[in-house]
């Protein structure tokens, strides 16, 4: 199996028509699997020195030891706990650069309260682990159909999310106001998550200069409808420019040409997707959110006759059935989307689930949480976290 999938990409930037400098930086390496979109922010150039530091020191650690080592653990493996070694030496990396960029500021008066979006990709064979802070986007094209991968870091994010009206003609002005980046914000939070890849799939990464001007149909059926990633790209950036261009534009186009693993087909991808959807556990997810839940999550394959135990993995665990069936006694079965166990959840000190344990009544495909890696996520990811435990107290607690 290959270290990375087969992958054609590029990127395109622009000034604008009204910025004298641009402030965004770039990199991609179909080879190496990598694309980074930053956007700067700090003016008189300290918004240029935060993304290339950002770029720069994420590339480095991308490409560098530590990232390598727990590449190959995954590759080797596949084990829970090399998955989970990799998306940290991932989010490690971008770590790295936001104190690289608060150093350098602290070092130099010109650059004082300089800061960076980030949004980047690592893609490794039949996966693509994501990390980002701020307001640039990811977005995946499968199916010719364009979904967001990232959530903005943006004060108008926060306003909306609460139910706040924010009026006519006030959203561009609550949009420029980024609560969370490289460089800003107390704790900087690296959001984290992992996407399944599928031959064909295409990713965009582009920063709020293309995102403000194309929307998200929009961007999948240039995607889609241009097959080059180069031209694609320069797609993006043109229509940006032509409807306004007040803010520099970068758009990264990758498209997979071989997922380097085994794929789910369309079908068992659509079903997985309903599965989730319908999981009681997520409910209060946003779909940007139940990918970042997800990443704690590890699929495993039972047969017909075998238990999914409510031990698993050296810790007490939930199950999420993405397909099959399982039962418990002599009449409840549960299908895709229930949740086996809830009550591990609640904690990692609770008593045993009562009853008998949940047997496979066929082939079954499911996802297993553990409880300590449930806690840790509530731990790092709050707004994740508050959704999970009070989903998962509706669950316990019944109608």
């Amino acid at each position: 199996m290959s270290d990375t999938p087969t992958m054609l990409a590029s990127a395109v930037t622009h000034v604008g028509r009204v910025r004298t400098q641009n402030e965004d930086a770039h990199f991609v390496d179909a080879d190496a699997g990598l694309a980074i979109v930053c956007d700067g922010m700090g003016g008189h150039a300290a918004g240029e020195v935060a993304s290339n530091l950002a770029v720069q020191t994420v590339r480095d650690h991308w490409t560098g030891p530590a990232v390598e080592r727990a590449r190959q653990l995954w590759l080797r493996t596949g084990t829970p706990e090399a998955r989970r070694a990799l998306i940290a030496a991932v989010q490690g990396g971008v770590l790295a650069a936001n104190q690289t960029i608060l150093d350098t500021a602290a070092q130099r008066h010109d650059t004082h309260g300089m800061g960076t979006t980030f949004t980047g990709a690592l893609f490794v064979a039949g996966e693509a682990v994501f990390a980002h802070a701020g307001d640039s986007r990811a977005y995946l094209v499968r199916e010719g159909i364009a979904v967001r991968l990232t959530e903005d870091h943006t004060l108008l994010a926060r306003l909306e999310e609460a139910g706040v009206d924010v009026g006519r003609g006030e959203p561009t002005r609550w949009k420029g106001v980024v609560t969370n980046a490289l460089g800003i914000g107390d704790p900087t939070r690296v959001s984290t998550f992992t996407v399944p890849l599928a031959d064909g799939d295409r990713f965009v990464l582009c920063s709020d200069g293309v995102s403000e001007y194309c929307a998200e149909d929009e961007i999948g059926k240039v995607a889609v409808a241009v097959a080059s990633p180069a031209r694609a790209a320069q797609r993006l950036v043109e229509l940006a420019l032509e409807r306004g261009g007040h803010d520099n534009a970068t758009a990264v186009v990758v498209r997979v040409i071989e997922a380097g693993a085994t794929p789910l087909s369309p079908a068992a991808r659509r079903q997985d997707e309903q599965a989730l959807a319908a999981c009681p556990l997520l409910a209060r997810l946003t779909p940007q959110r139940r990918l970042r839940a997800l990443r704690i999550a590890s699929e495993h394959a039972i047969h017909a006759g075998e238990p999914l135990p409510a031990r698993f993995l050296g810790d007490r665990v939930a199950w999420i059935v993405l397909s099959g069936e399982a039962s418990r006694g002599d009449r409840v079965v549960a299908g895709p989307g229930a949740l086996l166990y809830p009550e591990s959840l609640a904690s990692t000190d609770a008593a045993a689930p009562a009853g008998a344990e949940w047997i496979a009544r066929g082939p079954v495909r499911a996802l297993v949480l553990r409880a300590g890696d449930v806690g840790e996520l509530a731990r790092d990811e709050p707004d994740v976290g508050e959704r999970l435990y009070a989903a998962l107290a509706d669950v316990v607690r019944g109608p």
